[in-house]
């Protein structure tokens, strides 16, 4: 979310204001870079293991709430690090995208981020119908389906506000959103973040404590040993993989609402809320830094539940080193076909040219 305070003209014709940029400003560039390059990479694996190795009719709920999962964060991991790098590097004082960039470009990465968190919720639901409540029925791959595109369309009207509020200054021309005082803007922002915020921890909070006590059931009831120890081991796994979950989701992304929670919210209570400065700024960068890179978590996190994954990525890596190494074996080959033929053409042409007695 772009603060009240952001000012990008495009009266310059160069690219980006002349400046110094700090040690502080450089490392943010760099960490967006990675981002963007291991978004990008990873997601794209996430697509191709999911999406185009697994057939539609072998695919699972899981397998394919992932897929789209891995969809939202490549489209994440490509739009939102450039951007913030073009925002740091020319100081939040440019805007070279016109009226429409101005309201749908910054919109972007807080909807694919909303978008992202509505699919880990499913994902939540659609284990614990699997765990806790297998005869109830289950998730169907239309379900899914139609409740994913429901999960963009909420998204996109959670920052309706949002997209409404970005305009284009008449005299500067720079992208700016009004005054966060003004509670056309304010009351819909603070709402929204609380909302989002005590869904996910409501719904997150049930599911897993849900699944969490059927599988300490299922250990201590079964008078099978090995019914006894495939539950111990599906219950240490499902455990870890929901606390580094949790934990992941909640220091990347959670810190940065409650950010900006706050400063709406002392706008909203006073008319002399708190004040942007460069320690404010580098924190809310700093912020989107960590925000952003949740496009990267979720890959690792969910990724991990489906040893497919795994494996298609050391066959891909396998098959790469192999074309090399096959690439190599083969140049050497012509390499030393090419010697022995220049050998035989200079042989030959040294008895053509014998002298004659």
């Amino acid at each position: 979310m772009v603060s009240n305070l952001t000012i990008a003209t495009t009266s310059s014709p160069i690219w980006f204001l002349v400046r110094d940029i700090t040690l502080s400003e450089w490392c943010i560039v760099v960490s967006f870079v990675l981002i963007l390059c291991t978004g990008v990479l990873g997601n794209a694996f996430v697509i191709y293991v999911f999406g185009y190795k697994r057939k539609s009719n072998r695919r699972s709920t899981t397998e394919l709430l992932i897929f789209y999962l891995g969809i939202i964060d490549f489209l994440s991991s490509l739009l939102n690090p450039p951007l913030y790098i073009y925002w740091t590097l020319t100081n939040y004082r440019r805007w070279d995208f016109g009226y429409l960039g101005c309201q749908i470009i910054p919109s972007l990465g807080p909807i694919m981020t909303s978008a992202s968190c509505g699919v880990l919720l499913i994902i939540a639901i659609d284990r614990y119908i699997a765990i806790v409540t297998p005869f109830s029925g289950e998730l169907t791959p239309k379900t899914v389906t139609i409740v994913f595109f429901f999960d963009i369309v909420v998204s996109i009207c959670f920052y309706l506000h949002y997209i409404l509020a970005l305009k284009i200054h008449p005299k500067d021309k720079y992208c700016y959103i009004p005054n966060v005082s003004d509670y056309k803007y304010g009351i819909p922002n603070c709402v929204f973040v609380v909302l989002r915020l005590c869904l996910f921890a409501t719904v997150f909070s049930f599911t897993n404590v849900k699944i969490l006590k059927t599988l300490k059931k299922c250990e201590v009831t079964s008078t099978s040993k090995e019914i006894k120890a495939a539950c111990f081991k599906q219950s240490k796994s499902i455990t870890t993989l929901l606390v580094t979950m949790g934990t992941v989701f909640t220091l990347l992304v959670f810190p940065r609402e409650l950010f900006y929670l706050v400063y709406n919210l002392s706008w909203m209570v006073s008319k002399n809320g708190v004040k942007f400065n460069a320690t404010l700024n580098q924190i809310n960068s700093w912020l989107k830094v960590a925000h952003t890179a949740n496009s990267c978590a979720n890959m690792f996190i969910y990724s991990h539940m489906q040893a497919i994954y795994r494996k298609q990525i050391i066959r891909v890596f396998t098959l790469l080193g192999n074309c090399k190494f096959m690439d190599t074996f083969t140049s050497l080959i012509k390499d030393k076909t090419s010697v022995r033929k220049k050998r035989r053409l200079t042989f030959l042409k040294s008895l053509t040219t014998l002298p004659e007695l």
